[in-house]
């Protein structure tokens, strides 16, 4: 009478799964991306963290301390830095995983 056609269920299955293999594909992508950046940073903040200590130790064998105290409280606010940042990539990781959970949840219900 219209003329318009509907599409098979098999069809509109297959189309469905095509798109949720690019989401998840792509989540992944970001996930990794996210993974990377964290153990870089988390090599940086290592080596920061062994640099403060070698700094404090160094202060403390020291006669005149105050030649290291810039380095240590540059140190210190690297580490934060680092902490901070990492707490929020981890952050993202949960939403990431939270997200990539939905996702499989719903897919699965095709």
């Amino acid at each position: 009478m219209f003329g318009f056609n509907v599409r098979s269920p098999e069809r509109d299955r297959e189309t469905d799964l095509v798109r949720f293999k690019r989401i998840v594909t792509t989540m992944m992508a970001v996930k990794n991306e996210l993974q990377m950046e964290k153990i870089g940073l988390n090599k940086r903040f290592m080596e920061a963290s062994a640099d403060a200590a070698l700094a404090l130790e160094a202060m403390d064998d020291t006669a005149d301390p105050e030649t290291y105290e810039n380095r240590l409280e540059s140190l210190t606010s690297i580490i934060k830095a680092y902490e901070t940042r990492i707490a929020f990539l981890d952050s993202q990781l949960n939403f990431l995983e939270d997200v990539l959970g939905k996702v499989s949840s719903f897919h699965d219900d095709l």
